[in-house]
């Protein structure tokens, strides 16, 4: 895809196609919270918390870390920041269980910092899919609207680095 298609407020940022890829199921264990008008605080608030708890999840398979957007129903949302993990047995209590299915998905890099995540989530529900040839693939509650993956290159400290937005689609 050329700039063009860009909808980012940053003119440098280009978006391009998405891989397709099967894959899952995964197993995550994180913490979440509802989102609301007060997502763009709550949500690092939530990985600080969970990473300063990494030692109670022993159940900790890799260093790949996942961000969860689930559908609970009408248009309520929240979010979960998680790891994957081996089991949900012996899991502190305040640690939410979620699987991710195993499901076809468009994913996508997202260039740069994490602040600036939204602009690949409103390009791939916005321009992408629409154009794509592919619907959005979730149920109509209590479902994984997309997840975000942030792999071993990613880097708390600058916000950036190996950073995918993965969305479960379906052909046409």
């Amino acid at each position: 895809m050329n700039a063009s298609n860009n909808t980012s407020a940053d003119a440098d940022t280009i978006f391009s196609p998405p891989r397709i890829e099967q894959a899952g199921p995964f197993l995550i264990a994180g913490l979440r919270e509802p989102l609301d008008e007060n997502a763009p605080q709550k949500i690092p608030q939530l990985w600080q918390q969970l990473i300063s708890r990494w030692d109670e999840i022993t159940q900790r398979v890799n260093t790949v870390d996942y961000g969860l957007c689930i559908h609970l129903h009408s248009h309520e949302y929240y979010y979960m920041a998680g790891c994957g993990v081996w089991d949900f047995t012996g899991l502190p209590e305040s640690f939410s269980p979620f699987i991710i299915p195993s499901h076809t998905y468009a994913v996508f890099t997202h260039n740069g910092s994490v602040l600036n995540i939204r602009d690949t989530i409103d390009f791939v529900f916005d321009k992408w899919l629409p154009s794509s040839g592919y619907k959005h693939a979730t149920a109509p509650e209590n479902a994984l609207h997309f997840f975000e993956r942030y792999g071993e290159k990613f880097d708390p400290d600058t916000g950036s680095g190996d950073i995918e937005i993965w969305l479960p689609v379906t052909n046409l």
